[in-house]
């Protein structure tokens, strides 16, 4: 009787114990952006323009803080897109409409949908932030909502990662237009 009474004190115990101890895995880190030069990730992306829209598995990549790579590829056949971006030359290349150029990918993502994608704040928004902040400011708070330019960008799940919480799941709209993101992995600079 003593010796279970004894036992059910210590498991009582061993549970206080661990129920105080801090859960630091939930903890977010600030994440480290100027220190990141090479940066990427694999998902699925889905556009609406409000009359087409189209989905599929986009990868994306940046290195040396000089060069976009990113490549959409539509399921079933539908078609694949490539964009490469470095600071001076941007060009895509369509399985439907062949290669262009141009010196902003902008320009180029615009004119291949007809209307004006956000490609140049999406390449904020993937990492958490606003495109009005000139330089990215590290932060160890997930965002929820953000507006930018006329976008409501919603992030709905964030994923823990070595450098802290980055975006998994983000919705962007504007009036009829909207951009959405899964991302299922990360990786950041030697894991490019």
């Amino acid at each position: 009787m003593k010796k279970s009474i004894l036992l059910f004190f210590l498991l009582l115990m061993l549970i206080t114990l661990q129920s105080c101890q801090k859960n630091n895995s939930l903890k977010p880190k600030q994440l480290q952006w100027p220190t990141i030069t090479s940066w990427g990730f694999t998902g699925k992306m889905a556009i609406n323009d409000g009359h087409n829209s189209g989905s599929g598995i986009v990868k994306w990549k940046v290195s040396n803080n000089s060069e976009t790579y990113a490549q959409f590829k539509a399921p079933l056949g539908q078609g694949s897109w490539t964009l490469t971006e470095t600071n001076d030359q941007a060009q895509l290349s369509s399985s439907i409409r062949g290669t262009s150029s141009a010196t902003d990918a902008q320009v180029l993502i615009s004119h291949e949908l007809g209307w004006q994608f956000p490609w140049q704040q999406l390449q904020f928004w993937l990492r958490g932030y606003s495109s009005k902040q000139h330089k990215l400011i590290p932060h160890s708070k997930a965002l929820s909502l953000l507006n930018d330019g006329g976008w409501e960008i919603s992030y709905q799940q964030w994923t823990p990662t070595a450098i802290g919480l980055l975006p998994k799941k983000i919705k962007a709209r504007k009036g009829n237009f909207s951009v959405k993101l899964f991302i299922y992995t990360w990786k950041i600079n030697d894991d490019n």
